[in-house]
């Protein structure tokens, strides 16, 4: 599919909705240049409990004494922090503001009901969109706390059912499964749900999305193996034992084509990756809104070298660092990464895109002064 043919099939499926709200195309082509605010995880949770995980449980007591710390952890901040994040958030939507993305992990989980797990989805939406977006399309991404339960079968289906009805009101469209694609000015915005990632719907998205100027990719998890002695496994298609090394292979091939910029979350940091293989180029850009602790809500750069990249984990595990299949899976991406940037920050974001330009502007917990911008192109 050419160009052209990107901009008829796009304005075909967006015809009489406007990413403003106006009855027009959202593809009008003198708007090449525009913004998005853009929030991280924000695992939204009450302060007691008892209202969204009455019944919880977990077969593995350790598992659950974690989560229920969790549990404490989003009440106090959603008590102290978080509601001056949003509201930060609410006042970097400017006119030039297209739409609002959250990065997944809109909630906590850990839900014993699929009635619970909506109620739960539908209060954290319905209080974003009412705080950041009342009149812009509030656009969210499927993260693996969002589908998290006593059965997280019953927690998927709930997140699918309420959220393929939500985002169908919202895009004014039909949204058939948690992967969907959305344009805005010449771009394309394809959303992918990591948690079961299904390489033939991913690849339909790219196909139909061939032509757009940028292509970005809304995912919860990262493209790239992170920087974490627990969980550097969890990026999109990774795993412990990379049995899916040839699907995440194919896909980095097909986002390098395309020179994609990927919009993630789930590492709870503020990052920059930007890489070069496979003949194209990906960056990624990691986002967070967990303001957890205090000093997340100061800018402080980690790390801001590419040497960096894989230097966090040894900190707690050096044995990572010996020969073998961690350090075989960050010597495969090592030699392409030419930029990296780690802070342990949280904080809203603004995407500003231009026909020359690409940034995100990082503004730390709830501060009035940027404190960080990121070229991505």
């Amino acid at each position: 599919m050419d160009r052209r043919s990107f901009f008829k099939y796009s304005a075909g499926a967006m015809v009489g909705v406007s990413l403003l709200g106006r009855a027009t195309s959202a593809f009008a082509r003198d708007e090449s240049s525009y913004s998005a605010v853009i929030l991280g995880d924000t695992h939204y949770d009450a302060p007691d409990p008892e209202k969204y995980h009455a019944g919880y449980t977990d077969p593995n007591p350790e598992r659950e004494a974690n989560h229920r710390k969790e549990f404490a952890r989003n009440a106090e901040m959603w008590d102290a922090r978080c509601p001056s994040l949003v509201k930060r958030a609410a006042r970097l939507v400017g006119e030039d503001t297209r739409f609002v993305l959250q990065m997944g992990d809109l909630i906590q989980g850990d839900t014993a009901t699929a009635a619970a797990h909506a109620a739960f989805l539908a209060d954290a939406y319905e209080l974003l969109k009412k705080e950041v977006s009342p009149n812009l399309k509030f656009i969210t991404v499927a993260g693996n706390h969002d589908v998290r339960g006593n059965d997280d079968a019953v927690a998927a289906k709930a997140y699918k059912d309420y959220m393929t009805a939500r985002l169908s009101k919202e895009m004014g469209k039909r949204m058939q499964d948690n992967n969907f694609l959305f344009p805005a000015g010449d771009d394309s915005y394809l959303v992918v749900d990591f948690n079961h990632p299904d390489l033939e719907r991913i690849e339909q998205l790219l196909t139909e999305s061939e032509g757009a100027r940028h292509t970005f990719i809304v995912v919860h998890c990262p493209v790239f193996p992170y920087d974490s002695a627990s969980y550097w496994w969890w990026f999109l298609f990774g795993s412990r034992d990379d049995k899916r090394a040839e699907e995440r292979r194919h896909i980095r091939r097909l986002l390098a084509g395309r020179e994609a910029i990927v919009l993630c979350g789930h590492t709870h940091k503020t990052e920059l990756l930007d890489w070069y293989g496979d003949d194209g180029r990906i960056t990624q850009m990691t986002m967070s809104s967990v303001w957890a602790k205090a000093s997340q809500g100061t800018w402080t750069e980690k790390v801001s070298s590419p040497e960096g990249y894989g230097s966090q984990m040894l900190k707690s595990r050096p044995e990572l660092g010996e020969p073998g299949p961690v350090q075989d899976l960050f010597n495969e991406y090592r030699p392409g990464v030419q930029r990296y940037s780690w802070a342990d920050a949280a904080g809203s974001y603004k995407l500003l895109v231009s026909p020359k330009e690409v940034f995100v502007d990082f503004y730390a917990g709830d501060s009035e002064l940027l404190s960080h911008r990121f070229q991505l192109r």
